[in-house]
């Protein structure tokens, strides 16, 4: 079932699951009114492409390789960053595509104009 937020007059937000046909508009906790907030539910979710900056595991290296994968792109001109797991990290489509083309990775579940 999805997850959905909701967001008070102050500010504060919860997040509920609810199957799909009964998603209510507002709930009640205590006496204080909640309004769905949709932006909320879209917030912070990595994992899509159409959400950027994008952290990608098939294109990061070991934890130890960080400073040298980091000059190797700045190198080939394409300036990529890791996170500290060793993730790259992509800030837009046109980022990642050059990148893997650089380093010669293939998506090959990618869509059109994907490496």
């Amino acid at each position: 079932m999805p997850r959905y937020c909701f967001t008070d007059n102050e500010g504060n937000t919860v997040c509920r699951v609810y199957p799909m046909a009964k998603i209510p508009k507002k709930i009640m906790l205590g006496k204080t009114v909640f309004y769905r907030n949709i932006r909320a539910e879209h917030t912070d979710v990595r994992h899509t492409p159409g959400n950027w900056p994008m952290k990608s595991d098939a294109a990061g290296v070991h934890p130890n390789q960080i400073p040298e994968a980091y000059q190797h792109s700045v190198k080939v001109g394409i300036a990529t960053e890791f996170t500290p797991d060793g993730r790259a990290i992509f800030t837009s489509r046109k980022h990642r595509r050059d990148y893997c083309r650089a380093i010669g990775l293939h998506d090959r579940n990618g869509g059109y104009g994907d490496p």
